[in-house]
């Protein structure tokens, strides 16, 4: 078994999104995101399902035709293939998990 201290890891900076690499594996990845309010993520695309789970704070979370608002509790997935980005609205913290792993 492995346990993340995500709280302990959560580091923001003025410049740009802050995002990391917590876990890896032959199947998935895991990436912690901190950003700013209006820090993000334009839209890209991935070979991956990209789940991603909001630990703290709001963002608007982007395809390429819905925008959907996130919170602390929600999950947002995308599936192979389809367009993913975020706006963050408020100081905002999330895990995507990438699988499989690019």
């Amino acid at each position: 078994m492995k346990v993340i201290d995500t709280k302990s890891q959560i580091a923001f900076t003025s410049e740009a999104k802050n995002s990391f690499i917590i876990f890896d594996s032959d199947q998935a990845r895991l990436a912690m995101f901190c950003s700013e309010a209006g820090q993000g993520v334009k839209k890209c695309r991935s070979n991956s399902r990209v789940i991603m789970t909001v630990l703290e704070g709001k963002g608007i979370f982007l395809t390429d035709d819905k925008e959907v608002e996130g919170g602390p509790g929600s999950i947002i997935i995308w599936e192979p293939g389809e367009s993913h980005g975020y706006i963050a609205k408020t100081r905002l913290v999330f895990v995507a998990t990438i699988a499989p792993r690019p």
